[in-house]
């Protein structure tokens, strides 16, 4: 027991003794610092090497995600100039991209330790950015041409044009004026023939009431039989005779001339009755008819005045901001092309003779004045066959054969005097309304009028059976067939865009019915077509780009295929040309799902802008006529005549000048940028038709042809020291992946596009 007491006592004392030495502090001290620094650094050597995973890693997804966007559908960029995912399967070259960074990444040379080797858990790959797409579309397509400068030809083709856009301008306005003009004109002119006629009807009601045929000029012109005012009044002093005679009679005798005088009393009854009542029947429908004309006059004036509202507009500059942009603009090679000077000033000095057609107030107050005058006559006449009448009454009444005879004689002299005015005036020779007529056809200028219209319209019906027989071509199954497909496409890529094919149809607009109505309609197309140009001047518009895009991209119908057609009415070679294949530029401006309706579009279209640059011509060449309307007609005429031959002209050679003050020649698809600028290209609609024949062609679906990809790949490094400490610190957040066991996890994720 004690024993032990005292062992225990020596091993607190050697304890004791242990503890409180002095030597190998140093040591101890040391320990301690260097163990911590070695943690420290541990742990920092491990957090270096997971910012370098990191580093290599991000670099190894994007090379991978880069080397998949190098394989691309060769048949996209070769024809279209688009960037898609084609060739080798992409997620073989990412996960193969991947592997090889992962065995050959930087470390020591030789055998050497590796600092960072990253091992590859997973690899996936997503597609992005569908070509199908209308904004990724869109983007390719500028991508592509803004670095093709191709708006360098369209700016030398609007230098072309810049020399007459003033005239075509004035000229614009002037049919513009002169064809709203001439649809007042003729509706005023209808009103005023509908008075004139009705003024020559109420003459006739006179003429063909038969009073004249009771109140002829002398006894002489009686045929036997016929009752008449003048008979009565020449037979009068006979029978106040006789009633005299048995009036004087002694009440006893017998009345002599009882018969004869009851006779003449029915007769004079029965006579003055029956001219009153055609006196009374004639007044009725003479009022009514120059009622009637009194109305259509006023219809007339208030047309009239619309005209010459009209009129005084012609005075003002004319609209036209697209035309000045384009003519104020200084392009290259617009001074080798001048319009003669002055062309401009003389389209508007006919336009300012559209003043000439207003007739002055003064016309339509004296016209009303003609028409009252007339219908005081009709009065005037009927007064008199009343006043016959009472006279007869009165002169039966109270017979007195020595002055009442010449009165009556008077009575029928003055009415066949009030007959007579009228019927010279209105009936024969109507000396008033000759006058009247006269005035109104204006000498001999309705006449010209005539003549040019019915050559305009002759010229029309030609023009108009040449654009007609587009549609009148067979179609075979087989070009039906592929505008059904492309009808399809073009459904799914408005679908896929969530968007819905709402409008009936598309392009050019509906066919004139006259030559008016095409001279019109042209030079509104003009205006378009001068501001779509001075857009693309002003602001390079993404018209412009998809424009160009669409003619050297996409195949354009040839007009020497319309040759047969239009020289001798052939449809046998247009029928086998009208493939889409040969109109794909045309199908994507105009949008027709059938094989000859973007053809009669696109070629309506150019016979409009011929016409409307002719027609300005016309106006030039036709100014010496005088009349406005001749000037107009005759500028018409001029136009199809010039129009026409400028169209066989493009099926024979294939270009036509632009003018005959611009000796510059244009082609076919010089004329489809226009039309392009006019309705542009770049709408949901036309991108939808431009991807349905690249998918056509090529057979790929855009909108499964991806532009862009996104890589994820997870992987991991193995941590050399303490992968608890570094489970904390992934804790704090302070890594961005996670430990696992003693592995550092994380996934990058990288996205790229063409």
């Amino acid at each position: 027991m004690s024993n032990r007491k005292e062992s225990k006592l020596s091993l607190m004392r050697r304890c004791r003794r242990f503890w409180l030495r002095d030597d190998g502090a140093v040591t101890v001290f040391a320990v301690i610092v260097l163990s911590a620094l070695l943690l420290f650094f541990s742990v920092l050597i491990d957090y270096a090497r997971i910012a370098a995973f990191h580093k290599l890693s991000e670099d190894a997804v994007r090379s991978g995600v880069r080397s998949v966007l190098s394989a691309y559908d060769s048949v996209l960029y070769e024809r279209y100039g688009l960037f898609g995912r084609g060739g080798t399967e992409g997620q073989g070259i990412f996960e193969e991209v991947l592997k090889a960074n992962a065995d050959g990444e930087a470390g020591l040379s030789g055998e050497g330790i590796k600092l960072a080797r990253m091992k590859l858990e997973a690899a996936s790959l997503h597609p992005a950015s569908f070509l199908g797409h209308h904004d990724v579309f869109k983007r390719q397509v500028l991508e592509e041409m803004k670095y093709k400068a191709p708006v360098d030809f369209t700016l030398e083709l609007a230098s072309k044009f810049a020399p007459v856009a003033g005239p075509m301008k004035e000229a614009s306005a002037a049919i513009s004026l002169l064809e709203n003009m001439r649809r007042l004109y003729e509706k005023r002119e209808a009103h005023l023939a509908a008075a004139l006629q009705l003024q020559q009807q109420a003459a006739s009601v006179v003429g063909g009431s038969g009073i004249e045929a009771l109140i002829p000029v002398q006894t002489a012109a009686i045929g036997p039989g016929n009752e008449t005012a003048l008979l009565l009044a020449s037979e009068y002093r006979t029978y106040a005779e006789q009633v005299i005679h048995d009036q004087s009679l002694p009440p006893e005798a017998s009345p002599k001339y009882t018969e004869e005088i009851a006779a003449y009393e029915e007769k004079a009854r029965s006579i003055t009755l029956e001219l009153r009542r055609i006196s009374v029947d004639m007044l009725r429908l003479h009022a009514k008819r120059l009622g009637d004309a009194l109305r259509e006059l006023e219809a007339a004036r208030l047309l009239n005045a619309d005209m010459q509202r009209l009129a005084q507009q012609a005075s003002q500059a004319a609209e036209g901001a697209g035309y000045d942009a384009v003519s104020k603009s200084k392009l290259p090679g617009d001074d080798q092309h001048q319009v003669p000077d002055g062309a401009a000033s003389e389209i508007e000095q006919v336009k300012q003779t559209a003043d000439e057609l207003v007739l002055p107030e003064s016309w339509f107050a004296e016209y009303k004045r003609e028409l009252e005058t007339q219908g005081t006559a009709a009065v005037a006449l009927d007064t008199e066959t009343g006043g016959f009448q009472s006279n007869i009454s009165a002169a039966m009444a109270k017979p007195i054969s020595s002055s009442d005879p010449q009165l009556l004689l008077e009575g029928v002299a003055s009415l066949r005097l009030v007959y007579g005015d009228y019927e010279e005036k209105y009936i024969r020779p109507a000396s008033i309304l000759m006058n009247r007529k006269q005035q109104q056809d204006g000498g001999n200028i309705k006449a010209k009028l005539k003549q040019q219209e019915e050559r305009a319209s002759s010229l029309w019906t030609q023009a108009r059976g040449m654009l007609q027989g587009l549609t009148a071509v067979p179609q075979t199954e087989e070009h039906i067939e592929l505008f059904k497909q492309v009808r399809k496409r073009f459904d799914d890529n408005l679908l896929f865009n969530q968007r819905s094919d709402d409008a009936a149809s598309e392009g050019g607009a509906e066919q004139a019915e006259d030559a008016h109505e095409a001279a019109e309609q042209a030079a509104a197309m003009m205006g378009g077509l001068f501001t779509g140009m001075a857009g693309m001047l002003e602001r390079t518009r993404d018209t412009v780009y998809f424009g160009e895009y669409a003619v050297h991209r996409y195949s354009s119908f040839a007009p020497q295929n319309l040759r047969a057609l239009f020289a001798g009415g052939d449809p046998s070679e247009l029928a086998h040309a009208v493939s889409l294949n040969n109109q794909e530029a045309e199908y994507v401006i105009y949008g027709f799902h059938d094989p000859i309706g973007n053809i009669a579009a696109a070629y309506g279209e150019l016979f409009a802008t011929r016409l409307a640059v002719r027609t300005m011509e016309g106006l030039i060449e036709s100014r010496a006529l005088g009349h406005p309307l001749l000037i107009l007609s005759a500028a018409i005429i001029y136009g199809l005549e010039k129009t026409m031959e400028d169209m066989l002209a493009f099926t024979e050679r294939g270009t036509a000048p632009l003018s005959k003050y611009v000796k510059v020649e244009l082609g076919y698809t010089d004329y489809l940028r226009l039309f392009m600028l006019i309705h542009g290209v770049d709408d949901a609609r036309g991108l939808a038709r431009m991807i349905a024949v690249i998918e056509q062609n090529s057979g790929a679906a855009l909108s499964a042809v991806p532009s862009g990809v996104t890589g994820e790949a997870g992987v991991s490094i193995e941590l050399w020291f303490v992968p608890g400490l570094m489970r904390v610190l992934g804790r704090v957040g302070l890594l961005e992946g996670k430990v696992v066991g003693n592995r550092y996890e994380t996934t990058q994720t990288i996205g790229w596009s063409y």
